[in-house]
């Protein structure tokens, strides 16, 4: 049990996107947002005359005054942190500071020595391991700012990203300055639990002490869904949701998408499908805007992190390139083929138990991804069951976890 305090604990949460920063708009200099609208509106052209999309981020952002702020997918991640640390504090009040992801520093170390009685690290893919096993700039950047905190450290629900147009980098043979950060993030933590085996694993080869296999924790946030579900007599409804947060997503969607396109018209004709878009990045505007063109007739949910996830409430089954798609699905209980372009949409098909829906992006043709979901959708019940049995039991062990951070959390 926690220790009962009088004061509040007072929580600092290192995420991906901190509540100030979401959906917040980018003012950039005229000049450049007049040369960005102009490519845009060329882009756009081209993408009519040829009927293959043409997307550049940078330009399609710049014009929009976007920011690259609006992943639902981790935005849910820091809703899902809070309000589970909140539960597990309880009845001890919590309170929150939040900071970015790459944003420590001499001064913001200082100011959470000052402030904060725990540094919550906020699930999501922290660990970065490029095709030559290298862990990217962000981990050596904090590794030293992380040992010169003073308050506890915990790793909440952390996942390791890998892409697979890359080499995946197998976890035993990473270079020695990499496995060097894993065992200094595992010793500055005092605890850690991570999304799946994949990250599980490198933590038992590289770190100092064990981890807890907990699943993401949005796949435990809460459902504000009406609990209606899907009426009767609707025509299938298909949740729908392509990669865009990213040049690098992009560049791999591009080739992808005459067979997507080919894919969705089938079952479309087919089944009489009811496609529903669900906007998990402010840069998938204009790939719905394309398949639109396209002739998928769809509807559109481009809303908050809680609307979205309401809706899945209400597709029988759901395709999808983002992870934090597959997971708002299992969070909802929803079966979902997910066509994979990193190593970690993997690693959670598996770690739920449902590896067969999932395929990677080099497999994805139309013949093949028409095959797989027909099989998903003919074991519909089967994959619901193992969904929900899978959840529950990463549920008892999250739970579990928590319990063992409150217990050990500084009293006042």
């Amino acid at each position: 049990m926690p220790v009962k305090s009088s004061r509040p604990l007072r929580i600092c949460l290192y995420v991906a996107i901190p509540e100030q920063e979401q959906f917040r708009k980018v003012q950039r200099p005229l000049s450049q947002r007049v040369k960005s609208t102009i490519r845009n509106l060329l882009n756009d052209l081209v993408t009519r005359l040829t009927g293959q999309l043409q997307l550049d981020v940078y330009h399609y952002w710049t014009a929009a005054n976007l920011g690259d702020n609006s992943n639902r997918g981790d935005i849910a991640i820091r809703m899902s942190v809070r309000e589970q640390l909140i539960a597990a504090f309880a009845p001890r009040p919590v309170t929150f500071t939040e900071l970015a992801w790459g944003a420590l520093s001499e001064k913001s170390v200082a100011e959470i020595n000052a402030t904060s009685d725990l540094f919550v690290i906020g699930g999501g893919g922290y660990i970065f391991i490029s095709a030559d096993g290298s862990a990217g700039d962000m981990l050596a950047a904090d590794s030293p700012y992380l040992n010169t905190l003073n308050c506890p450290i915990i790793a909440v629900g952390i996942g390791l990203n890998r892409l697979m147009h890359e080499e995946v980098r197998s976890l035993e043979t990473l270079p020695a300055k990499t496995r060097e950060l894993i065992k200094a993030l595992s010793t500055a933590c005092e605890s850690v639990s991570v999304r799946d085996r994949d990250t599980l694993e490198l933590f038992d080869l590289h770190g100092d002490k064990s981890a807890a296999l907990t699943g993401d924790p949005v796949l435990f946030l809460n459902n504000p869904g009406d609990g209606t579900g899907k009426p009767p007599g609707r025509s299938l409804s298909v949740g729908l949701n392509l990669a865009a947060h990213g040049w690098r997503a992009i560049a791999m969607l591009l080739p992808l998408l005459p067979e997507i396109v080919d894919f969705l018209k089938a079952i479309q004709t087919r089944h009489g499908v009811e496609f529903v878009y669900l906007l998990h990045h402010d840069f998938e505007r204009p790939v719905t805007k394309f398949l639109r063109r396209q002739g998928i007739r769809m509807r559109v949910v481009d809303s908050e992190p809680t609307e979205l996830l309401k809706a899945y409430d209400h597709v029988d089954i759901v395709i999808c390139q983002m992870l934090h798609a597959c997971i708002f699905a299992a969070n909802a209980e929803v079966p979902f083929l997910n066509i994979a372009y990193d190593q970690k949409n993997i690693a959670f098909c598996n770690l739920l138990e449902i590896a067969d829906s999932c395929i990677p992006y080099t497999r994805a043709k139309s013949a093949a991804l028409q095959q797989k979901f027909e099989d998903l959708l003919r074991n519909r019940a089967s994959l619901v069951k193992t969904i929900s049995e899978r959840k529950a039991s990463l549920r008892q062990e999250y739970a579990r976890f928590l319990q063992q951070v409150a217990a050990a959390a500084p009293s006042e």
